[in-house]
């Protein structure tokens, strides 16, 4: 972990950030005393492959009652059409 001086944030904001970007984390000192401390944001899948997705989506039931209004509201749908 790297320590950089306020001044230099100031003065080189956009090269800490991209250290920072990049996996470095970084301390801001002020006087050479510790004040903040930026971390890269973890980074997460944009998207999911089919079966987590239907993995995640199987695992939670959907309200019993909605789902019966649903299909009160809406009778004939395209739920027996094949893809």
């Amino acid at each position: 972990m790297a320590d950089v001086p306020v001044r230099e944030l100031r003065n080189r904001t956009r090269q800490v950030i991209e250290r920072v970007h990049a996996g470095e984390s970084v301390t801001i000192t002020v006087d050479g005393r510790p004040a903040a401390q930026l971390q890269p944001l973890p980074t997460r899948p944009r998207f999911m492959d089919r079966r987590a997705f239907s993995a995640v989506i199987t695992g939670h039931q959907a309200d019993a009652a909605l789902t019966a209004e649903l299909a009160g509201l809406v009778p004939d749908t395209t739920d027996d059409l094949a893809w």
